[in-house]
């Protein structure tokens, strides 16, 4: 059975930053970056600890995957069959703040 999966507001707005900024130079990658980024969290519906443990943060629920140049945080909430995406944050920024 699939968990449900939903975004933060963070989440998505960290989304729409990202199309937003690559828009500027180039409307079809950025696009295609937002599609990519929806599409790969998809996995986490079916497998939710596909990605590896956020250290930085020390809670074994909060985890993350790595698209190109970001860093995808969730939190697997099995109890709730539940997936939350945290935030979308570039890889290059160092720690996530949620």
């Amino acid at each position: 059975m699939d968990l449900r999966l939903v975004w933060t507001e963070k989440a998505s707005e960290d989304i729409e930053a990202i199309v937003r900024y690559i828009a500027r130079h180039n409307t079809r990658a950025a696009m295609q970056i937002g599609l990519e980024v929806y599409e790969r969290v998809q996995i986490l519906q079916t497998y939710p600890e596909a990605g590896s443990i956020l250290e930085e943060l020390g809670d074994p629920h909060v985890r993350k995957i790595i698209y190109k140049k970001w860093k995808i945080v969730y939190q697997n909430l099995p109890q709730e069959e539940l997936i939350v995406i945290l935030r979308v944050w570039p890889v290059l920024r160092g720690e996530v703040e949620i």
